[in-house]
């Protein structure tokens, strides 16, 4: 196996019954055995409830295709309910490539999947309310060496705020830059990718060591942090690369998350 299964178990007040999600990001068109099956074998064994997609399932290059993404699409939908937003390499192939574009969100639609780019649905699972968002930022916030700039301001203009009925709220935010503002703005639970575990990792904490933006030691880039009120954040270092594939300490990785109800607060 070429990738790793990395497991979080979280907790919260929110959540009524416990469910299992399985999230996959930055493929970047690279695949797991014939048609990924590999990849699609076993998240079928982990049995998730949901299947979250946080962004770069492509290349957005002209020269790259996006029929390697349709098909592991197409096959995770068979598996569970599966909600995916964008990430920077999407938003970059709409930009240059919107006929192209357009095709290809329109035979994503075919599959199944739910399609949140600054949108957001509600669903049930057991006795559970789950308020799901995708997020989308501009461009202008993943520019190489420059500090990008995000305030809840910012994300309730996108997708508006939380609701206030109780919902455990996850947030597909494929830019983990912006973790605190993602918790201030009141997700439960947000997933991300893009640092693709900070290129090298420290052997000894696993701590990202290398930033997009091109400069050393973010604050996070991969793994789990904890935020105020039951909230985190979870990072994925990514199923695929692009350009330059170095990974050093830093295995390709699928994520099961289980979220289980806080026995404290019944």
């Amino acid at each position: 196996m070429e990738f790793t299964v990395t497991r979080y178990e979280i907790t919260s007040s929110r959540v009524k019954d416990p469910f299992t999600c399985a999230l996959i990001t930055d493929l970047h068109n690279k695949v797991y055995g014939t048609n990924n099956s590999v990849l699609i074998d076993r998240i079928r064994s982990e049995s998730p409830d949901l299947i979250l997609c946080a962004g770069d399932l492509i290349v957005g290059t002209r020269k790259n295709s996006y029929r390697t993404a349709l098909s592991l699409v197409s096959a995770l939908t068979k598996i569970a309910p599966c909600y995916c937003s964008n990430g920077n390499h999407e938003t970059e192939f709409r930009r240059y490539e919107k006929p192209t574009y357009a095709a290809y969100v329109k035979r994503l639609k075919r599959t199944g999947i739910h399609l949140l780019n600054n949108k957001s649905e509600d669903i049930t699972i057991g006795g559970t309310k789950i308020h799901i968002s995708g997020l989308e930022v501009s461009l202008e916030k993943y520019i190489k060496f420059r500090k990008p700039h995000c305030d809840v301001s910012y994300i309730t203009e996108k997708i508006g705020t939380v609701p206030r009925d109780g919902s455990y709220t996850i947030l597909l935010a494929h830019n983990p830059e912006f973790y605190d503002v993602y918790g201030e703005w009141g997700a439960d639970l947000t997933v991300s990718g893009h640092y693709h575990g900070g290129v090298v990792r420290s052997p000894f904490s696993g701590r990202a060591l290398l930033s997009p933006y091109g400069y050393p030691f973010p604050k996070f880039g991969v793994g789990m942090k904890e935020l105020a009120h039951e909230r985190c954040i979870i990072a994925s270092a990514g199923l695929g690369d692009h350009s330059i594939p170095i990974r050093i300490f830093n295995p390709r990785e699928l994520v099961v998350i289980r979220i289980s109800p806080n026995s404290a607060n019944p």
